[in-house]
């Protein structure tokens, strides 16, 4: 391996370390975001489920909740376990098939949705400040070309 290729390898495992970074570097503003908003009995991959149910328009299965925000059936089964005992959503058969079960947010995630969409701006608005409009759209659009790879 020549030292351009060896540079490059370094450069890529930087990347993936520094996307892991970002990763819990966000979870962790977000926590401090949601006590800010007296959300605290939300943790912040919860969230994300119900920013994610929110912006869904309808009611999902936890297959579907699951894909889009790229996490295991058996761990978003358990944030919906916690936010179902905590009233955020609720779970009901499916009425064209009795096997799915659909999930959906309640009144009490819809009344809290203003303080949910000020800790996500907040955290976009410290995660993007220095890029711009260009920028942002060519990074989503790499890190989604990666992803995808992956995925």
């Amino acid at each position: 391996m020549d030292e351009t290729t060896r540079a490059n390898r370094r450069l890529q495992t930087q990347i993936v370390l520094d996307l892991q970074r970002v990763r819990h570097g966000a979870d962790r503003r977000v926590a401090e975001l949601l006590a800010q908003e007296g959300l605290t009995q939300v943790t912040p991959a919860q969230a994300n489920a119900l920013m994610a149910l929110v912006n869904a328009q309808k009611a999902v299965t936890g297959a579907e909740l699951a894909r889009s925000l790229g996490r295991s059936e058996v761990t978003v089964s358990r944030f919906l376990k916690a936010l179902e005992a905590a009233g955020w959503v609720a779970r009901e058969r499916d009425a064209d098939d009795s096997r799915r079960v659909l999930v959906r947010p309640t009144s009490k995630t819809r009344t809290a949705l203003a303080r949910f969409v000020r800790v996500s701006n907040a955290l976009l608005d410290d995660a993007f400040a220095d890029l711009g409009e260009d920028e942002i759209v060519k990074l989503g659009g790499h890190i989604a070309a990666v992803a995808a790879r992956l995925d």
